[in-house]
C-alpha cells in the first residue's frame, strides 16, 4: 500500500459500550436475601437492615456470589 494512501478509511468507528445489565426487582430481593444471616423468622434492627443492604449493594457484581451467581 503507497504511504501517500488516505488510511482513515480503514478506521472502524468505535464500539458502542455494551448495555448494562437489568434485573427483575425478584431477583434484586433474592440477592438481597442471600446477604441476610437470618432473613426468615428473625427480626432485624435498622442498622443490621442497613448493612445487610450495602454489604449486598457493595457485592452486586461480585464474580462468586453476586446477582448473577443466583
Amino acid at each position: 500500500m503507497p504511504e501517500s494512501e488516505d488510511l482513515t478509511r480503514y478506521t472502524a468507528p468505535p464500539d458502542t459500550p455494551p448495555e448494562e445489565p437489568t434485573y427483575l426487582l425478584s431477583q434484586i430481593l433474592r440477592h438481597v436475601e442471600n446477604w441476610a444471616p437470618n432473613p426468615y423468622n428473625h427480626h432485624h434492627t435498622i442498622d443490621e437492615i442497613r448493612d445487610i443492604l450495602k454489604e449486598a449493594a457493595d457485592n452486586l457484581t461480585d464474580e462468586d456470589h453476586g446477582i448473577d451467581t443466583i
